[in-house]
């Protein structure tokens, strides 16, 4: 043992002043080198004052100098008790506990050290117990670990965290490791970060020389949940707002059973895409994966709120049993699961026996889509919260308790939330963060904006929130059965007509899988599903103020003389002939319209009093910023010829412009919003042509819906009559 600071020396000093002069003769014979003699008197020494209990110290020291290990053991040892709480004897114990130690009699030194080390907690008491228990602890595992000595070191570790041996340090985390006990490693590398050294923590953790978030994933991957813990803890230390380390850091504090530490770091994740998850790690608990390991089970309470979740299905693939298990995994009290499928026939049936036991309901029979299956799956239950998980998706670990505590503290809550984690193939592609904004955008005027608000993830994916009964009562207790797609979409527009108490809990309720085959892949048809259903609710319009500005600028610009009108399309030497183009010029003089046709935009626009643009699908808007560069200061027009296509791609369009022209009358609905206005249906020139067929009753004259051969047109002339017409019905 190292030599003591002054003040514990010169206590030690002050003893050895006052021992008796048995013991005095017994220290002088152990310097004259007889050791008989020398085990004699200090025998002896002790045997005159027994109840000095320093002076049994200090001969059990002398003892154990001379090699009669067992004599200074025994000694010593009605001393031991008192040095618990005795710093001065605690001092001399742990060095009678270090000499024993150092020379072979391992057990009985590390005995000593261990009774020692708490009264006088300095650094050199704390080396000695390592140095003592390391060894000592694995002679322990031939014959049964001493799992007690393993705890009181890695005690004692964490109270000189730096400034042990940093190699006693790593060589306790990796006994600890061996031993299963996680706890104990995360403990000595979380120490080390907190304590100022994170290159202890990586020596604990065993990665050092290596980058922490790369280092966790590969420790994580191997099995290693404490170390890649610690890691992650590292990692997020050097980068506190990045959304990975965010996330796996706030895993890997569930999976050790911290849950508070886990709640404080993922309610920190932001709404993020891939890139900011591209080092996000799938959850794992123990050695085993969301959801077949489980994170530790929450504290027992009473006053669960009960849970229906439905998982409608029909040859639902490969997915279902990750669906089952990660409820079941919850390990949430008070959940009814019930599964509804449609008689599949891809081995559904087997996959709902073999977990039977973790189902509280299985219903199997035909019926006409997932809508109606879930209403099956809530018609006999009273549960407190009701909602449904898809069986592509999966519900994240501890989403149920969080979910249920919300609602327990809040009754009045009719809708309970958290967010949704977006994956494939178990890399997590975003964090979706509904209502981020807060839930008084939850109206239907938002929902409404379907390519907008709805689009860029303002609202619920679906299976992170949950309905209170009542309110589902309240909206009228059914989903409309019609539709095969958005029949959560036409709920949610009903909700937020109701006005809904909205809770928000700051935890990820759903893992949302992303794959070709699901229900909600082909992009077009949902669009088009989706504004049919808003359309019975809302019609999206620009406000008051908006309209009236663009409405200005239309009467501003066709009261001009003539009227300075310019026809942008990019194809026009393929769609517009020259003799078409000529005729369009002198028809149009005649009434007071100079027109101008061009491919392209002008470098000079400010003479200009229109500008109307043939646009395709993915033009974009962003050369609307270029020409009012230019100078132009009148009204944007859009005539979308491709309206038909990617609707999301023409709303983009349509919110750069003032007016937007459809091509189409079935496709209008799909382009309005809250900034352009929208013009009945008119087939643009160059292309798009009148319907050979009779005009339907109530069909805006000149719209079409298929297109037709050039040659079939109306003049150039009469579709720029018909647009500048319609331009004055709009200004009016």
């Amino acid at each position: 043992m190292a030599a003591l600071p002054p003040g514990a020396q010169a206590r030690l000093d002050a003893t050895d002043a006052a021992l008796a002069p048995a013991a005095r003769l017994a220290q002088a014979a152990h310097a004259g080198g007889g050791a008989a003699d020398t085990l004699a008197l200090t025998r002896a020494a002790v045997d005159a004052a027994p109840q000095d209990l320093a002076l049994r110290v200090a001969m059990a020291v002398v003892q154990a100098r001379i090699g009669a290990h067992g004599s200074a053991a025994a000694t010593a040892a009605p001393v031991i008790d008192a040095a618990r709480t005795d710093a001065a004897l605690a001092d001399r114990i742990a060095m009678l506990g270090d000499t024993l130690a150092r020379n072979g009699a391992l057990a009985e030194g590390c005995a000593m050290l261990r009774a020692a080390w708490r009264a006088s907690p300095r650094p050199v008491m704390l080396r000695a117990l390592l140095a003592a228990g390391l060894p000592a602890y694995r002679r322990s595992l031939n014959e049964g670990a001493d799992d007690a000595l393993l705890a009181e070191m890695t005690e004692a570790a964490l109270a000189g965290i730096a400034t042990l041996p940093v190699s006693d340090l790593a060589e306790l985390a990796r006994l600890a490791a061996d031993a299963g006990r996680d706890d104990l490693v995360r403990a000595l590398g979380l120490a080390a970060l907190a304590a100022g050294a994170p290159d202890r923590a990586a020596r604990i953790g065993g990665f050092a020389g290596e980058a922490p978030m790369a280092a966790g994933l590969a420790l994580l991957a191997t099995g290693r949940a404490a170390q890649a813990g610690i890691a992650f803890e590292a990692a997020l230390a050097a980068t506190p707002t990045d959304p990975a380390a965010l996330f796996n850091t706030g895993m890997a504090a569930l999976a050790a059973g911290d849950a508070l530490r886990a709640q404080t770091l993922v309610a920190a994740l932001p709404a993020c895409g891939a890139d900011a998850m591209r080092q996000a790690a799938w959850p794992c608990f123990g050695a085993l994966p969301w959801p077949f390991g489980a994170p530790p089970a929450a504290p027992p309470r009473d006053g669960w709120p009960r849970i229906r979740l439905v998982t409608p299905c029909f040859n639902p693939g490969p997915w279902l049993e990750e669906t089952i298990l990660s409820v079941a995994a919850q390990g949430y009290p008070a959940v009814e699961h019930v599964v509804v499928d449609a008689c599949s026939t891809d081995g559904t049936a087997a996959v709902l026996a073999r977990h039977r036991d973790r189902l509280h309901g299985v219903i199997r029979e035909p019926d006409g889509g997932p809508a109606e299956a879930i209403c099956k799956g809530f018609a006999d239950s009273d549960a407190e919260l009701l909602g449904w998980i898809n069986a592509d998706d999966l519900l994240a670990p501890g989403a149920l308790h969080r979910i249920g505590a919300a609602f327990a503290a809040d009754h009045s809550a009719d809708i309970v939330h958290g967010f949704a984690l977006a994956h494939r193939g178990r890399q997590v592609l975003g964090v979706h963060r509904a209502l981020a904004a807060g839930p008084q955008g939850f109206t239907v005027d938002g929902l409404a904006d379907v390519f907008g608000r709805w689009a860029q993830g303002d609202y619920f994916l679906q299976p992170e929130a949950l309905v209170a009964r009542r309110f589902w009562e309240r909206i009228g207790g059914r989903l409309d059965t019609s539709l095969s797609a958005v029949f959560d979409y036409e709920m949610w527009l009903r909700a937020a007509a109701a006005a809904p108490r909205i809770v928000t809990i700051p935890w990820p309720v759903a893992l949302y899988r992303l794959h070709g085959a699901q229900r909600s892949a082909g992009r077009a048809a949902l669009a088009a599903e989706q504004v049919a259903v808003r359309d019975r609710f809302t019609t999206p319009a620009p406000p008051a103020m908006r309209a009236a500005a663009i409405r200005d600028a239309l009467r501003a610009a066709l009261a001009r003389r003539p009227l300075r009108l310019l026809l942008v399309d990019a194809r026009a030497a393929e769609t517009l002939s020259p003799q078409a183009q000529a005729a369009a010029v002198a028809t149009l003089a005649s009434a007071g319209i100079a027109l101008e046709v061009a491919p392209r935009l002008p470098g000079d626009a400010a003479a200009l009093d229109i500008v109307v643009r043939i646009l395709r699908a993915h033009d974009g808007g962003a050369w609307v910023g270029t020409l009012r560069a230019a100078g132009f200061a009148g009204p944007v027009v859009g005539w979308l010829v491709e309206d038909d296509r990617d609707p999301a791609a023409n709303q983009d369009i349509a919110r750069a412009l003032d007016v937007v022209v459809p091509a189409r009358a079935a496709h209008r609905s799909a382009l309005l919003q809250e900034v352009a206005l929208v013009l009945p249906a008119l087939a643009p020139p160059g292309g798009l042509a009148a319907s050979m067929h009779a005009t339907p009753a109530g069909a805006v004259p000149g719209a079409v819906d298929a297109p037709v051969a050039i040659g079939e047109s109306l003049s150039l002339a009469s579709r720029l009559q018909g647009l500048v017409a319609a331009l004055r019905d709009a200004a009016a």
